[in-house]
């Protein structure tokens, strides 16, 4: 900087009040900033990424049986139900509750139904936010049931012969979100580090997508991976250090990859 230029400066500091506060701070931050240890660039990237998920939200939920406060909002307790006309008589209910589940960390609802038309199941994630409700992984440990829901939160799915009415009224389940997602295109190769520590290596070949999970320590923290295509729904597989093959994918057809905990 001129001679002039600094003189200017200087000048405006002492005559601008703004001006000097914010010169205070410039000088405070370049002390501190003296004042830190040389840290290499990978190791701040590392800092800003793990600040970054621990604002976020909890990715794993539990969930135990829900008893609604009686000024719950509308907006919590409603399932949406389909449009389509009924073959059931109009004095009886299509869908019955076979559970509804609340986590006691944050607002979230879960509701499982049955369609009497159908004879399926219908999975709803209820929240105000819509990141808590899409492509959300609600498992259900004692039925043996993972299901995944769409953008919206829903999920249609077959319904366990063996559980009956009693063990759904019971019922709790578990909520992981997705901690890292993914696009991979033909011919592509895939190494997506997990805010978990464990590495996701893959390769997508012609019609076949390979995946390995490389955990950071002696046990695996991500344990699912949905694939998604376009006009299907996401497929669901178990995470660990053996190989998992996807075939009959198309060539072309974009992928998305969707890891949880």
């Amino acid at each position: 900087m001129s001679d002039e230029r600094r003189s200017e400066a200087e000048r405006l500091i002492e005559e601008n009040e703004g001006a000097r506060a914010y010169a205070e701070f410039l000088r405070g931050f370049y002390d501190r900033l003296g004042d830190e240890p040389l840290e290499t660039a990978s190791g701040r990237v590392d800092k800003f990424v793990n600040g970054l998920f621990q604002k976020e939200e909890e990715s794993v939920v539990s969930l135990r049986p829900f008893r609604p406060p009686r000024e719950a909002r509308p907006t919590i307790l409603a399932a949406e139900t389909s449009t389509k006309e009924s073959r059931l008589p109009s004095n009886e209910r299509r869908f019955s509750v076979l559970a509804t589940l609340g986590a006691e960390t944050e607002d979230l609802v879960v509701r499982a139904l049955k369609d009497e038309d159908t004879r399926q199941g219908r999975l709803y994630v209820l929240s105000e936010s819509p990141e808590k409700r899409a492509h959300a992984l609600v498992s259900f440990p004692k039925f043996g049931l993972d299901l995944v829901t769409d953008e919206e939160g829903l999920c249609t799915f077959e319904l366990p012969a063996e559980v009956d009415l009693e063990q759904w009224a019971g019922a709790q389940a578990v909520v992981r979100r997705p901690v890292a997602m993914r696009a991979v295109g033909p011919g592509e190769k895939v190494t997506m580090n997990l805010p978990t520590g464990d590495t996701l290596l893959g390769r997508r070949e012609g019609e076949t997508l390979e995946v390995v999970l490389e955990p950071y320590g002696p046990e695996e923290t991500a344990s699912h991976l949905t694939i998604t295509t376009p006009n299907r729904s996401a497929r669901l597989f178990r995470l660990g250090a053996s190989s998992l093959l996807e075939r009959g994918i198309s060539p072309e057809a974009p992928l998305l990859l969707r890891v949880y905990e």
